[in-house]
C-alpha cells in the first residue's frame, strides 16, 4: 500500500538526499528552480542551494516532483490511500504554530497540513478522478483497515459508520468542499465542511472551530513488557 497526497509538490529540508542534483535532476527531470525556499518563497539557484547546504541544511523547502497526470494516476489507483505526511506549520519567527488561537494567515509550510482531504474531494468533483465513495474510503476505511490488520486494534473502531464504532464523523458538501491554502498561505482552512464530530462530540459547528472542546483519544498500540 502507498500513501499519496494530492499535490505535485512536496516539502522537506534543503539537505534531503533526494534533492541532491544527482538524484533530483536525474530521477525527476527537475532543476534547482523547481525547489522553493519556504522562508522567502523564491526558487533556488545552484548558488543558493549550495549556500543552504553549508549554512542552513535544515532550511524548509518545497519541491516539485510528479506531473499532474502521474499524480492523478497514483491517487486513483485501487491500492493507494490518501495521506498528508505534513510536518507542523511554522510562524514567521520560526516557532511551530501549535497555539490553539494561532491565526490562519501568515504561516509557513506545505498546504497539505490543512487541506489534503478537501483538495482530494474537490479533485473528485472537478476532475472526475474516481467515484466519491472510493475517495472517502481512501481517506477513512482503507487506512483504518490497514492499521488494524497490522496490529493496531483500536483502528477496528475507526474509518466506518456503524453501531459500536467510534463516532468520528466529517459532514461536508460534495458540491462546495474546497481547499483554500496555498504555498504562500498554507494555513487557510478548508470550506464546505460545516460539521466535524470527534468521539461523539461536535468540534466544528457551522464551519467554526469550537474552543475548549477536546474529545479526542490517543491511538496506542499494545505494549508487551518482558
Amino acid at each position: 500500500m502507498a500513501e499519496i497526497y494530492p499535490y505535485n509538490y512536496g516539502a522537506t529540508i534543503a539537505a534531503a538526499d533526494y534533492l541532491n542534483p544527482e538524484n533530483y535532476q536525474r530521477n525527476m527531470g527537475r532543476d534547482y528552480s523547481d525547489i522553493i525556499e519556504t522562508e522567502t518563497m523564491k526558487p533556488l539557484t545552484k548558488e543558493r542551494y549550495e549556500q543552504l547546504l553549508k549554512e542552513n541544511p535544515g532550511a524548509s523547502v518545497m519541491f516539485y516532483g510528479s506531473t499532474n497526470d502521474d499524480l492523478k494516476n497514483a491517487l486513483s489507483h485501487e491500492s493507494t490511500i490518501v495521506g498528508s505526511d505534513a510536518f507542523p506549520l511554522m510562524r514567521s519567527n520560526g516557532m511551530m504554530a501549535y497555539g490553539w488561537k494561532t491565526p490562519y494567515e501568515g504561516l509557513q509550510g506545505h498546504p497539505r497540513a490543512t487541506d489534503t482531504q478537501a483538495r482530494m474531494l474537490k479533485m473528485v468533483r472537478e476532475d472526475n478522478l474516481m467515484p466519491l465513495m472510493s475517495a472517502i474510503s481512501k481517506m477513512t476505511y482503507m487506512p483504518a483497515a490497514f492499521l488494524e490488520k497490522n496490529g493496531v486494534k483500536q483502528m477496528s473502531q475507526k474509518g466506518r459508520l456503524q453501531v459500536g464504532a467510534d463516532a468520528d464523523i466529517t459532514i461536508f458538501d460534495p458540491e462546495t468542499v474546497t481547499d483554500n491554502s496555498t504555498m504562500k498561505e498554507p494555513g487557510l482552512p478548508s470550506t464546505g465542511i460545516p460539521y466535524v464530530v470527534v468521539n461523539g462530540t461536535v468540534v466544528v459547528e457551522d464551519s467554526k472551530v469550537l474552543e475548549s472542546v477536546y474529545p479526542g483519544q490517543a491511538i496506542r498500540n499494545s505494549v508487551k513488557l518482558n
